[in-house]
C-alpha cells in the first residue's frame, strides 16, 4: 500500500516517528563523536604528562650515561597498561633505555632526529606520544610512548548503550505525545468523512457534523453543515411549493424555532470552547516553564562535567609526580657519600664521579623543589575545582523549589548565581564578563522566576558568544532603574556582541516552539518571557542584525524590601 492511500491517522503517526527518529538520531551522533573526541584528547594529554614527568626523571640517567636508572624509571610504566611500549633516545636519537610490555608484540620505535619537539600522534588504535629532554636549554634526548587506546572502547560502548537508551525511551514519550495530539486532529476528519458517507447512503440531509475547534477543520466542517443547511432548505422549498398556504406560515414558525435553538446552540458550543482554549493556555504555560527549568538543570550538570574532568587530570598528574619522585636519586647520592665517607673529601675532590656528585644534588634538589610547587599548585587547583562543583550542586537545589513566593533578594547577588552556572563556558569560550551594576537596596520579587529568566538569558547570550568568530567576545550584565517615578521599573540587562538575531525574527523571537538553534527547542524564552509576565513586567530584545550582538531586558516593577514593612 503507498503512503498516500493510507489512513490519516498512519500518516501522522509515521510523520512523528520519523521526525522524532531523525532528530534524535542525529542529537545522539552529535553527542557521541564530541566524547569520543573528548576522550582521545584526555588521553593524549595523560599520556603527554607521562612523558614530560619521566623526561625530566631520565634526565640525571642520560647526564650520568646510565641506561640502567632510565630503564627502572621506565620500568613504572607498568602502572600504566595502556603503554604497550616505551623509549629513551639520546641527544643522538638512538635508544638510551627502553621498556616493553607483553602487547607490545613486535612493534618497532620510528627514528627519532635530534632536533625533534614535541609530537602527539594517533595511528589506527595507538597514540604516540614523543617529548625532548632539556637540560639548561640543551636538548639531552627524547622519551617516546606508544600507547593503546583499547580503554576507550570500553568507555564509547558504554556512552552508546546510555545514549541508545536515552534515545529510545525519548522516542517512546514522544510518539505517546503525537498519539494525543493525533486524535485531536484526525477527529474532526474522520466525523466528516462519516457524515459524507451516511449522506450519501441515505440521502440524510438533516445528519450534522459537531465540531469544538476553531481552526481550519472546524472551518470546513461549518462549511459542510452549512450547505447540508442549503442542500436540505431547497429540498423544502420544493415541497412546500407543493402544499397549502398555510402550511407554510407553520413551516416558517417551525425554521425560526430551529434557528433559535441552533444559535443557542452555537453560543454554548463557543463558550465551551472558550474554555478549553483558556485550559489548554494553561498546560502550555506549564510545559514552558518545565522546559526553561530542563534547560537549566543540564546547563549544570554539563559545567560540573566540566570541572570533574579537570579534578581527573589534576589527580592522575599529582599520582604520577609522587610515583616518579627524585627522592630515589638523593637516596642513590646518599648511599655514595655513605659509601666514601672515610675518605669522603677525597671522592669529592679527586674522583671523576664524585667532582660531580655536588651538582648532582642540586640538581636533584631543584627538580624537588619544582615538584613540590607543582604540586601544591594541583593541590590548590583540585581544591578549588571540588569547591566549584559544591557551590554549583548547592546553588541548584537552594532554588529548585515551588514558585510563587515573594523573597527579599539581592540583585547583585542573584546575577551572580546565574552567571557562576555558566561560569566553566565562559572560560572554555574566552568570554570576558563586564559587570555594570546600579547601587540598589534588597528588593523584593520571586526570587526563583527572577532567576529562571536570568540563567535562560545568561545562557543564550554564551551560546551565541561560542557561535561568532571574533575573538573579543564580551558579555555585558547591567542592574539600572528606570520609568516615572509614580512608576519605578527594575531593568535588567544581558548584552553580548555574539551572532546577533535577524530583524525579522526579533517580533518571534518569544513565540512557543521558535528558535534559531541547531539543538534548541524553543521553550526557553517563551517561558522566561511569560515568568517576566506573571512577574507584572516584560521581556524586550533588541539587535542591530546578524553579526552585531542582542540586548535582552527584563523589565519589572521595582518594590524595595523597607516598602514592604
Amino acid at each position: 500500500m503507498h503512503f498516500k492511500d493510507l489512513s490519516i491517522n498512519a500518516k501522522l503517526r509515521l510523520l512523528a516517528l520519523a521526525a522524532s527518529g531523525v532528530s534524535l538520531l542525529l542529537s545522539t551522533c552529535a553527542f557521541v563523536l564530541n566524547d569520543v573526541n573528548l576522550l582521545l584528547e584526555s588521553k593524549k594529554r595523560q599520556l603527554s604528562v607521562v612523558a614530560k614527568v619521566l623526561g625530566a626523571n631520565c634526565t640525571a640517567a642520560i647526564t650520568f650515561d646510565d641506561p640502567s636508572t632510565a630503564s627502572e624509571l621506565l620500568g613504572s610504566l607498568n602502572l600504566q597498561p595502556s603503554v604497550h611500549y616505551a623509549c629513551v633516545y639520546d641527544a643522538k636519537g638512538k635508544i638510551f633505555a627502553k621498556y616493553r610490555s607483553e602487547k607490545a608484540g613486535d612493534f618497532v620505535p620510528p627514528s627519532l632526529k635530534p632536533s625533534a619537539d614535541d609530537s602527539e600522534t594517533t595511528a589506527g588504535a595507538y597514540v604516540n606520544v614523543t617529548h625532548p629532554i632539556i637540560r639548561d636549554g640543551e636538548r639531552i634526548g627524547a622519551v617516546f610512548l606508544h600507547a593503546s587506546t583499547d580503554d576507550l572502547r570500553e568507555q564509547v560502548v558504554r556512552y552508546v548503550w546510555i545514549a541508545a537508551s536515552v534515545a529510545g525511551v525519548s522516542l517512546g514519550a514522544g510518539l505517546a505525545f503525537s498519539a494525543w495530539l493525533r486524535r485531536i486532529v484526525s477527529k474532526p476528519i474522520l466525523r466528516l468523512a462519516e457524515a459524507a458517507q451516511r449522506i450519501s447512503a441515505e440521502r440524510d440531509y438533516a445528519v450534522r457534523v459537531k465540531t469544538d475547534t476553531q481552526d481550519e477543520l472546524g472551518s470546513l466542517c461549518r462549511e459542510f453543515n452549512s450547505m447540508l443547511d442549503q442542500i436540505q432548505h431547497g429540498e423544502r422549498e420544493l415541497q412546500e411549493a407543493h402544499d397549502q398556504l398555510e402550511m407554510r406560515v407553520e413551516d416558517r414558525t417551525r425554521q425560526l424555532s430551529k434557528a433559535n435553538h441552533e444559535l443557542n446552540r452555537e453560543v454554548n458550543e463557543r463558550k465551551r470552547t472558550e474554555r478549553e482554549l483558556q485550559d489548554v493556555h494553561l498546560q502550555l504555560v506549564e510545559t514552558a516553564r518545565s522546559a526553561g527549568m530542563a534547560e537549566i538543570a543540564t546547563g549544570v550538570l554539563h559545567n560540573v562535567g566540566n570541572v570533574l574532568n579537570s579534578i581527573n587530570v589534576s589527580a592522575t598528574l599529582i599520582a604520577d609526580r609522587l610515583r616518579n619522585s627524585k627522592i630515589s636519586e638523593m637516596l642513590r647520592a646518599a648511599e655514595l657519600m655513605k659509601k666514601h665517607a672515610d675518605s669522603l673529601a677525597d671522592y669529592l675532590t679527586k674522583d671523576e664521579k664524585g667532582k660531580l656528585l655536588p651538582g648532582f644534588i642540586e640538581l636533584v634538589a631543584s627538580h624537588l623543589e619544582k615538584e613540590r610547587t607543582v604540586l601544591l599548585d594541583e593541590l590548590h587547583s583540585l581544591t578549588k575545582n571540588v569547591d566549584h562543583v559544591k557551590a554549583i550542586v548547592a546553588m541548584q537545589q537552594s532554588y529548585a523549589r515551588v514558585t510563587g513566593m515573594t523573597e527579599t533578594l539581592n540583585l547583585a547577588d542573584l546575577m551572580e548565581d546565574a552567571l557562576k552556572l555558566n561560569a566553566p563556558s565562559f572560560k572554555k569560550f574566552d568570554i570576558n564578563v563586564i559587570r555594570e551594576y546600579e547601587e540598589l537596596p534588597p528588593v523584593q520579587t520571586d526570587k526563583q522566576k527572577l532567576l529562571q529568566i536570568l540563567a535562560n538569558l545568561v545562557t543564550n547570550a554564551k551560546d551565541a558568544l561560542s557561535e561568532t568568530p571574533r575573538t573579543d567576545r564580551t558579555l555585558v550584565t547591567r542592574i539600572r532603574t528606570g520609568g516615572h517615578e509614580d512608576d519605578r521599573r527594575l531593568i535588567i540587562d544581558v548584552e553580548d556582541n555574539g551572532v546577533g538575531i535577524a530583524e525579522e525574527n526579533l517580533t518571534k523571537i518569544f513565540s512557543h516552539g521558535f528558535t534559531t538553534k541547531r539543538h534548541g527547542h524553543g521553550f526557553g524564552l517563551h517561558s522566561s518571557a511569560i515568568a517576566a509576565k506573571e512577574l507584572g513586567g516584560a521581556l524586550v530584545v533588541r539587535s542591530a542584525g546578524p553579526g552585531k550582538g542582542a540586548t535582552f531586558a527584563v523589565e519589572i516593577p521595582l518594590v524595595f524590601a523597607r516598602a514592604q514593612t
